[in-house]
Parts: structure tokens; C-alpha cells; sequence
């Protein structure tokens, strides 16, 4: 709480909430340790007048009452704000005063006695002697968790120091959870979510790859790869139901210490197929269904661990929902600027991109080509062989146009059978040359969607500068020429046809 001065009475019993809704995140990690009723009552008092369940003297679990002690001797000793810290024998001592009252006197009087012991423990252990007593090392061979033995006492098999790797594993492992949980709320960015994970996971569970797979319909493909063999991980298409991770999304069982070579076409890409000997695979359900599966990676055999495991399926929902927002996110976003049938930039885009090439031209002095396009007789196509055939044209002449282009063109459908180019750098000249091959790859998708030579293309030109300095005047310039050709192709076609217009015109 960053509040300076008293609590008020409402946020007092609002701070009165929190043991329990970490106790309730605790539980669902399902440790092998009760983590959970600790966090819950190590605000109890041993004269039952704690909360959140006023319990009182024995009935408080021995490790809250260990948690209580310690609790209050961190708040001591550690320097807030403007908050001087106390010094760790004086803390001790005012900790022991309230023995029998606040905390167990036991617990109290053993702070007293070992206090300067354990200061001198807990200053030796670094982060990396933190992830050998949790068998996490960074590097070197990866071994799975070990619970020690436990006495009749309830307390552990050798020294103190099990006891403290114990809670140093569970608060390392509880952290971890709630940064994951927080990261993967923060953005609808699935590149920056997927990332982000990646790295938190990692200070957890090491691993040397990993990839989070998509499910598309009846394919897994990797959206997010990192580590070892990124090239031949990112290139698989994994049909749902083979393969170790197409396995896992069908079942929706996890697979520990599975086969990578299992995955379809993996061993055929990886340049050192045998480099990857583990991996770690679960299911990410979401709201409708398994919306895709991750895995990690390993070099050694048996990589992993169960705790590995429990750690993975305790975040997967998350995750899942995470990935699925992010998704929907990605498709609202696409829909925005394209057109839904042909993929293709909509109206919205086109004025979009227009004006940003404009400005560049402008600044570089460099020409600018606009063509205005639509299909000759789609209406007769609509009629004769249905919309659904319609569609399927538009679809293949948007494909042909596209290819028919440089990579930085832009093709875009206005609406109905209207399609316009922006070709930066094209002189009238390179234009001329293009236009009938356009034309020609029209009527080839027409004949390969309807069997027959019934389309044609009528085409606009206008160009920056010289009809105009903005988009709409250039627009409005080829949509002008784009019906001026299509008058005098239909005259022509009638004058080869054998009409004759004098004579229809003027009947004797």
C-alpha cells in the first residue's frame, strides 16, 4: 500500500483480504508442500485476534506461526520510504516481547536464539546457490526436484537449510506465477505476449527451445520459436493428431520427456537432428477448445521434471486465454484494413497508403502510376454461374494481380469487381507495357475458375503529377478514363459485331 499516514477502517478490512486470495492463487500450483495455509493464517495471532479466521494458540499452523515471525521481523528490519530500518538484534528482541501475545513464544524465543545464525545463511545464499538447492541449474545437467525426508516431527530430515529452500522454492515459484499472470494480461500483442512468457518462463524452467504452437483449424503452426534449431522448429506444419505435439493437442494429455523427433518433419530439417533429446509438451485449452499446444525443448534425455510439469499446467489456461484474445485481437485488426474475400487492402487502406506514397514522392521528386480496374460482363458471370462462382473469381484475379506486382505495389479492391493499383516509380511508359499483361492474367483466372473466356478488363490511368498531387483527384482521373475506355471498347465491339449505328440512329 502506498498510502502515507492510518488506514481508514474500510481499508483496513480491504488489506484483511489479501492472505486469502494468495492462499487461493497458491492452491490451484498444487505444491508438494502446504504453502497455501501458511500464507492464509500468518496474520493469525496466538491470542485469536488475527484474521482472516481468528484463530487461536495451536490451532494456528506451525508454518504460519513460523511466517508470522518472520513476517514481522522483515517489516523491522527492512528500510521503507522514510522508515529507518531497526537493527536485527533489536528486532529480535521486539519480536520476542510480543511472544505469547502476537506469535508463538516458541517461534519468538527461537528467532532470538538463532537470529544471527540464520542472517548469515540467508546473506550466503545467491541466486545461484538458490537454483542448485532447488535442482534449477542454469546450466550443466538438468535434475528433477527431490523432496527431502520428513521426521515424525513434521519437520525435515537434516539441517535447517531444507526448511529454508523449501519456502525459498515455493516463494520463487509463487513469484514467478504472478509476474506470468500479470505480463500475459498487460498486452493484446501476440508476438509481445508470446515473448515475454518465454522469458519469464525460463528463470523457472530451463529449457533450450521452446515453441508455442497455433492451432488453425486442423494444423498446429509455430507462432513464437526461441533457442536451439529455431529454423527447423519454425518451418514444421504439424497435422493435429501426429506427431509429439500434434499427438498432445488431439488428446489433450501433456507428454514429459517425449521424443522431438517425433514431430513431423522435423528430423528431415534439423541441420543437427539429435541435438534436442526432451521435451515437455501440453495441451492450451481455452474457451473453445485447444487453442494450441506448447513445448519445451531439451538437449538431454529426461530434461524434465513432474514440477516441471505442474508449473506448466498451472499457467496453460492462462496462457490459452491469453493467446486466443491476442488472436481475436490480430483478426479485428486485419479486418479493419482488409478486404474479407480477397485479402486484399479494403477502400479504407488504399486512401491510407495513397497518401503516404504521395508524400514520399513528393519528397523524393519520383512518379507515381493509379489504375482503376473492374471485370467486364461479372454481372453475366454472377448470373449464369452463381455468386459462389463470383466470389471464387474475384478471389483469383485479386491472387493474379498480386503476383502480377512488385512486392511494394498496392492492389487494393474498392468494392464489387473494382480493383486499384498503386504503383510507385512507374512512367507512363511502363504502364503502357503493363497494362495488357494485366489483362491477359484476367482473362487466364477467368478461364481457370470458369472453364471459359468470359471476363474482361477494363483499366484507368492516372499519374502524379501531372493529373493531379492528391488521392482523390488521382482517383476520380482514372475512374474517368477506366469508363472512357469501356465506351469505346463496347462501340468497337458493335462495329465488329456488323451494327450500324447511322442507320439505327436515323430510320428512314
Amino acid at each position: 500500500i502506498g498510502k502515507d499516514g492510518r488506514l481508514t477502517r474500510e481499508e483496513s478490512e480491504k488489506l484483511k483480504i489479501h492472505p486469502v486470495v494468495g492462499a487461493e492463487i497458491l492452491e490451484r500450483a498444487q505444491f508438494p508442500y502446504p504453502v497455501a495455509p501458511m500464507v492464509r493464517h500468518h496474520h493469525e495471532r496466538w491470542n485469536g485476534e488475527g484474521y482472516p479466521d481468528g484463530l487461536k494458540g495451536e490451532a494456528i499452523p506451525i508454518g504460519a506461526r513460523i511466517l508470522a515471525v518472520v513476517d514481522a521481523f522483515e517489516e523491522l528490519t527492512a528500510r521503507r520510504g522514510n522508515k529507518a530500518a531497526v537493527p536485527p538484534w533489536q528486532a529480535a528482541a521486539m519480536v520476542a516481547t510480543d511472544g505469547g501475545t502476537l506469535y508463538d513464544p516458541r517461534v519468538a524465543a527461537a528467532l532470538v536464539n538463532r537470529h544471527e545464525k540464520l542472517i548469515q545463511r540467508a546473506e550466503a545464499v545467491t541466486p545461484e546457490h538458490l537454483r542448485l538447492s532447488l535442482d534449477f541449474p542454469s546450466v550443466g545437467p538438468k535434475r528433477p526436484i527431490t523432496k527431502r525426508p520428513v521426521t515424525k516431527q513434521g519437520g525435515e530430515a537434516g539441517d535447517a537449510g531444507g526448511f529454508l529452500d523449501s519456502i525459498a522454492a515455493a516463494r520463487q515459484e509463487a513469484q514467478m506465477l504472478f509476474e506470468v499472470a500479470q505480463e500475459l494480461g498487460n498486452s493484446l500483442s501476440l508476438d509481445e505476449t508470446l515473448s515475454v512468457f518465454a522469458v519469464r518462463l525460463r528463470k523457472t524452467i530451463p529449457y533450450d527451445s521452446i515453441a508455442i504452437y497455433v492451432r488453425r483449424e486442423a494444423t498446429l503452426r509455430p507462432e513464437y520459436v526461441s533457442g536451439e534449431n529455431v529454423k527447423a522448429i519454425s518451418n514444421l506444419s504439424i497435422p493435429v493428431g501426429q506427431g509429439l505435439s500434434g499427438g498432445v493437442a488431439e488428446t489433450r494429455q501433456p507428454v514429459l520427456n517425449g521424443d522431438p523427433l517425433l514431430e513431423p518433419g522435423y528430423p528431415q530439417q534439423a541441420v543437427r537432428p539429435t541435438v534436442l533429446q526432451s521435451a515437455l509438451s501440453i495441451p492450451l485449452e481455452g474457451t473453445n477448445g485447444v487453442a494450441g499446444v506448447l513445448t519445451l525443448y531439451g538437449i538431454e534425455k529426461g530434461a524434465f521434471t513432474h514440477d516441471h510439469l505442474r508449473v506448466l499446467q498451472v499457467i496453460s489456461a492462462k496462457v490459452a486465454v491469453s493467446i486466443e484474445n491476442a488472436l481475436k485481437y490480430r483478426q479485428a485488426e486485419s479486418s479493419a484494413s482488409t478486404d474479407y474475400l480477397t485479402g486484399l487492402y479494403n477502400a479504407r487502406s488504399l486512401f491510407l497508403h495513397l497518401d503516404s506514397e504521395l508524400a514520399r514522392c513528393r519528397r523524393l521528386d519520383s512518379p507515381l502510376a493509379v489504375l482503376v480496374s473492374d471485370l467486364d460482363g461479372f454481372k453475366q458471370v454472377n448470373d449464369r454461374f452463381g455468386h459462389l462462382e463470383g466470389n471464387r473469381l474475384l478471389q483469383r484475379v485479386a491472387q493474379k494481380l498480386k503476383e502480377s506486382c512488385r512486392e511494394y505495389d498496392c492492389v487494393a479492391r474498392m468494392g464489387g469487381d473494382e480493383f486499384v493499383l498503386v504503383l510507385p516509380g512507374l512512367t507512363t511508359e511502363a504502364v503502357k507495357k503493363l497494362v495488357p499483361r494485366l489483362r491477359e492474367t484476367v482473362k487466364l483466372a477467368g478461364k481457370e475458375v470458369l472453364q471459359q473466356d468470359v471476363i474482361g478488363f477494363s483499366v484507368g490511368e492516372a499519374y502524379y503529377p501531372v493529373d493531379g498531387s492528391d488521392a482523390e483527384k488521382l482517383l476520380a482521373e482514372a475512374d474517368k478514363r477506366m469508363y472512357l475506355f469501356k465506351s469505346k471498347a463496347k462501340l468497337l465491339a458493335a462495329k465488329e459485331a456488323g451494327y450500324d449505328f447511322d442507320t439505327k440512329l436515323n430510320p428512314l
